[in-house]
Order: C-alpha cells, then sequence, then structure tokens
C-alpha cells in the first residue's frame, strides 16, 4: 500500500487537486467576480485573474460614495418628518392636515438636502480644484521647493532619505501625476474627476 493510499488519499485525487488549481489560475475571470473572490477568500482564483487582466479592468464599488449622503439625507427627512407629524397631531389637527404636512414636508426637505448636497460638492471640488491650480503653479515656478517639501514628507512617513530623494525625483518627472501626488500628501486633498459636476449630482440625487 503507498504512502497516498494509507492517508486517504489517491494519486487520482491528488491530480484532480492539481487539475482543479490550474483552472482556477488560468481560466479566464470576469472583472466583476474580483469582490466575489474576496468575499469567498478564494486566493488562487483572485491570483489568476490578477496575474491575466490588464489593470484597467478590475472594478470597485462605487456605491460608497453616496452612502455619506444617503444616510446623512435619510435619518434628516425621517426626524423632521415625524416632528412635524408629532406636532401637528399633538395640536388636535385632522387627519388630512396632519397627511398634508408629512408630505410636504418630505418633498420640501428632499428637494433642499439634494440640491445642497450638489451645491456644497460642487463648491469643494471646484475650490480643490483652485489649491490645484495654485500646487501646479508653484511646481512650474520652483520644482526644486516642491520636491523638497515632499521628500521631507516621506521621510516623515518612515523612509530614508536616499529612498525617498529617489522615489520622488521620479514621480517629479511626471508633472501632473505628481501634482496630485502633492495634493493628497501636504493637503490631504483628492483631486476630483474630470466628470465631479456628475458626480456632484449623484450626490445631491442620493441626498434625496
Amino acid at each position: 500500500m503507498t504512502s497516498h493510499q494509507s492517508n486517504g488519499t489517491s494519486n487520482g485525487d491528488v491530480e484532480a487537486q492539481v487539475n482543479e488549481k490550474s483552472n482556477l489560475l488560468s481560466s479566464p475571470v470576469k472583472p466583476e467576480d474580483a469582490r466575489l473572490m474576496y468575499l469567498e477568500k478564494n486566493e488562487a482564483a483572485s491570483r489568476g485573474f490578477h496575474e491575466n487582466r490588464d489593470f484597467t479592468e478590475e472594478p470597485h464599488q462605487k456605491g460608497g460614495d453616496f452612502l455619506k449622503a444617503v444616510i446623512f439625507g435619510g435619518l434628516d427627512g425621517i426626524l423632521t418628518s415625524f416632528a412635524i407629524v408629532a406636532g401637528a397631531t399633538g395640536g388636535s389637527l385632522s387627519n388630512n392636515v396632519v397627511l398634508i404636512l408629512g408630505f410636504s414636508n418630505i418633498f420640501a426637505d428632499a428637494l433642499s438636502m439634494g440640491v445642497g448636497e450638489f451645491l456644497s460638492s460642487k463648491a469643494h471640488n471646484e475650490w480643490v480644484l483652485k489649491e490645484r491650480s495654485r500646487e501646479k503653479w508653484e511646481m512650474d515656478n520652483y520644482p526644486e521647493g516642491e520636491i523638497k517639501e515632499m521628500v521631507e514628507i516621506y521621510v516623515s512617513k518612515g523612509m530614508s532619505i536616499k529612498d525617498a530623494e529617489l522615489v520622488i525625483n521620479t514621480m517629479a518627472k511626471y508633472k501632473e501625476f505628481f501634482v496630485d501626488v502633492m495634493m493628497v500628501e501636504e493637503l490631504s486633498l483628492q483631486v476630483p474627476e474630470e466628470d465631479h459636476k456628475i458626480e456632484a449630482m449623484k450626490e445631491g440625487k442620493g441626498n434625496q
């Protein structure tokens, strides 16, 4: 009797397991399955996907971007509507009046929250872009100073001066990319996408 058989595992079983892992690594996987691989902790499938994909393919959930607006808008609408309905009921108003007040408040609150979220997001994004313009101007006129600042930031994060200078000088060759990195590292500001107005509208809609 072989050692495989004594352990309750035949050569055929071992071969089947090897073939299964090979299929997981080589079989085509849809980009939308990447999150499912993570949820199932399927390391073999995830490895195969990452080894054979174009790095631009992997999708990430975007719904979370609007989660804050949805929760804030929903909570505000529930509380204000409850307060108005409770007050109207306590004032011994008729059922029809209570319903009208409740629905009117829901409509007005949704409109105000949605428009307010859109305008605030739009204004914030425009401010960030103005800050980016300033950083780009500084990079155009005094790149040595900006590079020195970034090196100091990376050294403060634990990098050696030599490594920090290598990383920063390499990134500085790509000016637009480097300015975006400067925005995050120096100002803790994420540069909005080109379609930031559309995204602001989506946030406003989520707040309704």
